[in-house]
């Protein structure tokens, strides 16, 4: 029970946007938690549906929830911005309101937060698919890798074993981290679609120490009307922004080889699903979306952005700020899109049915490219079980064991992209494991 005059141990942070079929779902499996010393902030992002009402009735009900309405646009990461600064718990812990945590996620949460003081937290999330979508799924870690081990050996494995998937909801931290880089003021958090990567990069980086329990804690719910779903030309300028924030994290925030490594890996995804995007965009697209990137670029010193490889700076920003915006992402596309004909010349050249591995935005963006260079595809492989059998952008996903029947009948390519260079390497082993000629696979690098 919360003792009256101090801090809960938990602020939970609720965002909401037009969420009424999933909002009430979400405060419950918070309430229900087998413990009370905790609020939830509970912030409405200026939603036009029945949010409104649900939250109020639930925040009249529960004198532990303390409820926001925010007004103007609903601008993503705007609501979790404000509920940080509410909050009042030692630790945070963000949930997104179409989302939901598992049953007795807290029971043995609370006694590592009392007992242990971590920085951060983490455990396991899993997927809810409602509908016929794509998305990512967790990855196993090791306790003794992470736990008592110092935060520069954790990351050092995190970076080892990635994809490492942050987002907002992933992380339980110390509110004292984000007091602390939230007073570094050239380094503010930047509200954009990509606003949970660079809080969770930077919240790790803040950290002193990290703790990792092998736990359910999250249901992530994926549907087709999530806000965080991009077309190409909206990725082609939120990747920038990201990486402009990245590249300032890399240069003011690191101070050792293993935060710089950390940084580095979606320094690189990002820049990877940002050049795929630019395969599918138009010259026109991206000349009329430079002025969005250009305004978030003169709101940095540009003269203090000058990177290089022996920092892990970001080519795409040294790209942009010597050549100029449009012409540097005009210039990126044509590399790129050099690069996925020749690709395509030789795999028509063979003949067979052709395959892409894994799903994801990469994946479609890659699909749409090839497509345009004249390739026809018979479906994607993913080692995520829960998309076996479904369809993305109209072909079937399998899992990658299903090659070894599907090669024996006929001829077969398979294009491998991912924004890690380790999960490229991993797939490619993997389907030379199955029997797959090595000269049947290759791996889409730009």
């Amino acid at each position: 029970m919360q003792v009256f005059g101090q801090r809960p141990l938990v602020s939970f942070i609720v965002s909401v946007y037009n969420l009424e079929r999933y909002i009430g779902a979400c405060l419950d499996s918070i309430i229900i938690q087998p413990f009370d010393d905790y609020e939830i902030v509970l912030v409405n992002n200026n939603s036009t549906d029945g949010s409104d009402a649900i939250c109020r009735e639930y925040a009249a009900d529960n004198k532990q929830i303390r409820y926001y309405a925010l007004n103007g646009e609903p601008i993503f990461g705007k609501a979790v911005m404000y509920g940080t600064k509410q909050a009042q718990g030692q630790y945070i812990h963000y949930v997104d309101g179409d989302d939901m945590l598992a049953p007795d996620a807290y029971g043995e949460i609370v006694d590592i937060l009392r007992n242990d003081a971590p920085d951060v937290l983490f455990g396991r999330f899993s997927p809810v698919l409602e509908e016929n979508v794509i998305n990512f799924t967790d990855t196993p870690y090791q306790t003794k890798r992470i736990n008592g081990r110092g935060k520069d050996r954790a990351l050092e494995y995190l970076t080892e074993t990635q994809p490492f998937n942050v987002a907002t909801w992933r992380l339980i931290f110390s509110r004292e981290l984000r007091e602390h880089y939230g007073s570094v003021k050239h380094l503010k958090t930047p509200v954009n679609i990509y606003n949970d990567v660079y809080v969770s990069v930077r919240t790790l980086l803040s950290a002193r120490s990290v703790y990792y329990v092998d736990t359910l804690i999250y249901l992530y719910r994926v549907h087709s009307s999530s806000i965080s779903r991009l077309t190409a030309l909206e990725n082609v300028s939120e990747c920038c922004k990201l990486l402009l924030s990245l590249t300032w994290l890399m240069r003011c925030a690191t101070n050792t080889e293993q935060e710089r490594g950390f940084v580095h890996v979606y320094m690189e995804q990002f820049r990877y699903q940002l050049v795929t995007a630019l395969c599918i965009v138009s010259n026109k697209q991206i000349t009329e979306n430079a002025a969005v990137i250009d305004k978030c670029l003169k709101q940095k010193d540009l003269k203090s952005m000058a990177t290089s490889s022996e920092d892990h700076g970001c080519s795409v920003i040294d790209k942009l700020l010597s050549e100029g915006t449009a012409a540097g992402l005009t210039s990126l596309r044509l590399q790129c899109f050099n690069i996925v004909e020749q690709i395509a010349r030789r795999v028509l050249a063979k003949g067979g049915d052709i395959y892409l591995a894994p799903t994801g935005h990469i994946g479609l963006y890659l699909k749409t490219a090839f497509e345009t260079s004249g390739l026809s595809f018979s479906g994607f492989f993913d080692n995520d079980v829960q998309k076996n059998g479904m369809l993305a952008d109209g072909i079937p996903v399998r899992l990658p064991d299903a090659v070894t029947k599907i090669a024996a009948d006929k001829p077969i390519t398979i294009l491998i992209g991912s924004g890690y260079r380790n999960v490229r390497e991993e797939l490619r082993r993997q389907f030379i494991t199955l029997g797959i000629d090595e000269d049947d696979l290759h791996i889409v690098e730009f």
